[in-house]
């Protein structure tokens, strides 16, 4: 139960309204699959600072064990008007700091790993102390995209101008194309575009007819399919950016097997997170994460039922249990992708 710690004199109180600015902190104590970096989202905080008020030199909580949490979220209602708050800005470039993830920079400044990767035109992961990144967004709103999608009575568009948030998955699905036709027509090498860019594309994204959408497979037919094809790989050896069946790392596994039922990009970990739907509780066919080696999803799975999921471990690609004590300690959440 969360107890709050708050100093303040007599005078501080009139009937039940909190009148000052008294320091505050929460005091909380750790429940069941909670992690450093879930109570730093839940608390609006950072891991960085959890573990320095607490003084942790390691990432693992447990449940029962109480932290103090100096954070903006949660906090009790007063009925005394509080000032507007100033209007928000932020920087439009920033130096990264040791310890800087994608994910975490992500994060600070309220925009997308994929958003941030496009910005900066980065083909990897991979950032260093001292580099200088783009992370401001565009102010003009961004075009809604069924308002973009020709209708029934309109010609298919034959370019499309890419949006900040944009990736190549999401720009072949809405002109039902596949990630390899849409990089074979623009003769792309990778999967990194930009906003603004201009691609071909061909095919219409106005809903097809009725007859031809009952001949499409269901979400659970795509499900086993995936299912099916990423057990056919199980012992296939790990290997750093690999999503071939000669080496997978994590994300590369979900990249080739999502592309065995749909049309996905070749995206990091907290990528997928990204794009993904959050689900209360993961089901057969939906995306597991865990915190590892940086804060943040660095590690995916897909879940098969029965509290079991399989994904690209260090020792190869195997089927692994939730309740593993390393696992359960890391757990971040479920995301669901095919509906």
């Amino acid at each position: 139960m969360k107890q709050k710690i708050i100093g303040l004199t007599a005078s501080a109180v009139i009937g039940s309204t909190l009148i000052g600015s008294a320091a505050s902190a929460d005091s909380i104590t750790v429940k069941k699959g909670d992690s450093l970096w879930k109570l730093s989202r839940e608390y609006k905080t950072t891991v960085e600072t959890i573990k320095l008020t607490n003084k942790l030199s390691k990432d693992m909580i447990f449940p029962g064990q109480v932290l103090q949490i100096s954070g903006t979220a949660k906090k009790p209602a007063s009925s005394v008007q509080k000032p507007a708050a100033p209007a928000k800005t932020s920087s439009s470039t920033y130096k990264v700091k040791s310890g800087d993830s994608l994910w975490v920079i992500a994060r600070k400044h309220n925009v997308s790993v994929i958003e941030l990767k496009s910005l900066n035109g980065l083909k990897s992961d991979l950032i260093r102390p001292g580099q200088t990144l783009k992370v401001s967004k565009t102010t003009g709103k961004a075009p809604d995209a069924e308002a973009s999608k020709p209708t029934a009575n309109q010609p298919a568009a034959s370019t499309y101008k890419v949006q900040l948030g944009d990736y190549l998955g999401k720009i072949a699905n809405q002109f039902e194309l596949t990630v390899a036709e849409l990089k074979a027509m623009n003769n792309l090498k990778s999967d990194v575009i930009y906003a603004g860019q201009t691609l071909k594309v061909k095919g219409s994204s106005a809903a097809p007819p009725s007859k031809v959408e009952e001949t499409k497979p269901s979400a659970n037919s795509k499900i086993d399919t995936m299912i099916a094809e990423a057990k056919k790989h199980i012992g296939v050896p790990y290997r750093w950016a690999g999503n071939t069946p000669s080496g997978f790392d994590c994300s590369g596994f979900m990249y080739y097997v999502l592309n065995k039922v749909t049309s996905v990009s070749r995206l990091s970990t907290a990528g997928y997170w990204d794009i993904m739907t959050p689900v209360s509780s993961p089901q057969k066919g939906d995306f597991v994460y865990f915190t590892t080696y940086k804060a943040g999803p660095s590690h995916m799975g897909i879940y098969l039922g029965n509290g079991e999921f399989i994904h690209a471990s260090s020792s190869g690609v195997t089927i692994s249990k939730l309740d593993n004590s390393y696992w359960k300690a890391r757990y971040l959440g479920a995301k669901r992708y095919l509906k």
